[in-house]
């Protein structure tokens, strides 16, 4: 008996996300031009985006993170915004221009994180100091002191 190795899936096949995307930059740009609304994202276009950027946020330097959904949604809604800029005639790979949008988008929502989690700490410190301080300034006004 003879076994052929299984050909590997991937979650998202590069080449009908290529004719996706070719297709909706082609109707993004005759609707720039007419001065119409621009078109909706293909349903699978939208469906790439979600599969790229969960699995993205289950790459080891992202997995751990208690506001990876956040990073999810945050990669998709970037990928929404910056899907009519895919030029097919620059790149014929959407999956890595997807990916780096959601990459990035990943990056600044830690950094907005780790922002938030000082301001956070910096006013739980404050109000623990300033309880402290006016505890003891009524210890000193009680008549038994």
């Amino acid at each position: 008996r003879i076994f052929m190795p299984r050909k590997k899936q991937h979650y998202v096949d590069n080449e009908k996300f290529l004719i996706v995307m070719r297709d909706y930059r082609e109707n993004y740009l005759k609707s720039k031009d007419d001065d119409t609304e621009p078109p909706q994202i293909p349903d699978y276009a939208g469906e790439c985006f979600l599969k790229i950027a969960e699995r993205l946020s289950h790459r080891p330097n992202f997995i751990n993170y208690a506001f990876r959904e956040e990073m999810v949604s945050d990669g998709i809604e970037n990928c929404v915004m910056y899907a009519s800029n895919f030029n097919p005639e620059n790149s014929s790979n959407p999956f890595s221009y997807i990916t780096q949008i959601s990459y990035y988008s990943f990056l600044r929502r830690i950094e907005l994180e780790k922002i938030l989690l000082y301001i956070i700490y910096n006013l739980t410190m404050f109000y623990f100091i300033f309880s402290i301080i006016n505890t003891s300034i009524d210890l000193f006004q009680s008549p038994f002191f």
